[in-house]
């Protein structure tokens, strides 16, 4: 093994935690022993995961600044939120569909939470690496929210069409693409590594928003890529 020359750490929500369903058992588990961390450490980059499921831009900003106040020893800081972000409280919208609904974080205050990352990890000549989210499959993840019960016709009837499912969550992605524009900051494209597989549907799970394990790979493929050519 190389001897470590480049510390890196992973900020994000399950994606980027490793996080897949677990089909047979209807429950969520951890990918182990992932190749892509042991290929890193070859090179000679540590590698710290801090991705929490669940996690939105807000509540990642608050635990960032903390953590950065009491001194925060990284080269660079991978951020992959959004997911969880965009998301909407599907029994609400099922009751009551002819209402107005919101996302869990604006799309103008995930900015702003992105933003102050941002600039904080600069701050501390940290190196903030932007990620874009791998593109959710719409009618798998209207399938998924609506297992339990929860009235398709209804969140049907609010959303106009199941696509635009996918079309507000790739605002999110696309925001994150100005930002890391606009701040000069790396950007991996995970979104556009899936979008290149011939049939995206195969690297996701059953619940059309978590990466399979095939996903994984992929994504694991082009982290490596991309970390070598930066580091």
């Amino acid at each position: 093994m190389s001897n470590i020359s480049y510390n890196l750490s992973m900020w994000g929500d399950s994606v980027l935690r490793g996080v897949v369903l677990d089909e047979k058992r209807g429950r969520y588990t951890t990918l182990k022993n992932r190749d892509m961390e042991i290929s890193l450490e070859n090179m000679g980059i540590q590698v710290s995961n801090c991705s929490r499921f669940g996690y939105t831009a807000p509540r990642a900003k608050n635990l960032l600044l903390h953590t950065l106040e009491d001194g925060y020893h990284c080269d660079a800081v991978m951020l992959e939120y959004g997911g969880n972000d965009c998301d909407f409280n599907w029994a609400e919208v099922a009751a009551n569909p002819d209402a107005d609904h919101f996302p869990n974080t604006s799309l103008e205050e995930f900015e702003k939470c992105y933003t102050e990352m941002i600039e904080a990890l600069q701050k501390q000549n940290i190196q903030p690496i932007l990620l874009t989210l791998p593109p959710l499959d719409a009618v798998r993840y209207l399938n998924w929210i609506t297992r339990n019960g929860l009235n398709r016709d209804s969140i049907l009837k609010w959303l106009g069409d199941v696509y635009r499912i996918y079309r507000f969550h790739e605002r999110y992605s696309i925001a994150v693409s100005h930002l890391a524009k606009r701040y000069g900051c790396p950007l991996l494209d995970i979104r556009d590594a899936f979008l290149s597989h011939p049939d995206c549907s195969q690297l996701m799970c059953a619940d059309g928003i978590h990466p399979n394990e095939k996903g994984h790979q992929v994504m694991d493929k082009a982290m490596l890529q991309f970390v070598g050519q930066i580091c």
